[in-house]
């Protein structure tokens, strides 16, 4: 969490990803807190006017991985980029550096086996089928794998 709170105060470039945006919430004076239920596996995401005119417009009407029990209120001065109907705060920019995403756009669908075994009993305390999350990440992979290349690549170009 130092690290963290000393990247934000230098005002460099930051990409939190899941945790990492809970903790970046977490340090801009936002609350974190349990939803109650777990969102895994794949969904579609909801851009709000921001999102579409942001980085993350490659991921309009795109599934992306979904990996979180915890959520995070919107840090004073952010903006709101994304949402799903399970977890409003999905993406948030703080400023033109600052970037806090819930979902997991840097998961690897190929690799999605990983995931599974490694998290085979939150899925099954979930009621989550990892079937279900094979399938989705054989189907929207190729797909997602292209659009975060991009949402990177015009992440970086915009710093």
């Amino acid at each position: 969490m130092h690290l963290i709170e000393h990247r934000l105060a230098s005002g460099r470039p930051l990409l939190g990803i899941c945790l990492g945006a809970q903790l970046i919430a977490r340090l801009s004076g936002a609350k974190v807190a349990p939803m109650g239920y777990k969102e895994i596996g794949f969904g579609e995401l909801a851009l709000t006017e921001d999102g579409q005119n942001s980085v993350l417009a490659p991921l309009a009407g795109m599934s992306v991985l979904h990996w979180h029990g915890d959520r995070f209120d919107l840090p004073a001065g952010s903006r709101l980029l994304a949402s799903t109907a399970r977890c409003v705060q999905q993406a948030f920019t703080l400023g033109d550096a600052v970037l806090g995403l819930q979902f997991h756009l840097e998961a690897d669908a190929s690799q999605i086996e990983r995931w599974l075994v490694g998290h085979c009993a939150e899925l099954a305390q979930a009621g989550v089928d990892p079937r279900t999350v094979r399938e989705d990440a054989q189907r929207h992979g190729a797909a997602l794998a292209r659009a975060a290349r991009l949402v990177m690549a015009d992440w970086l170009d915009r710093l």
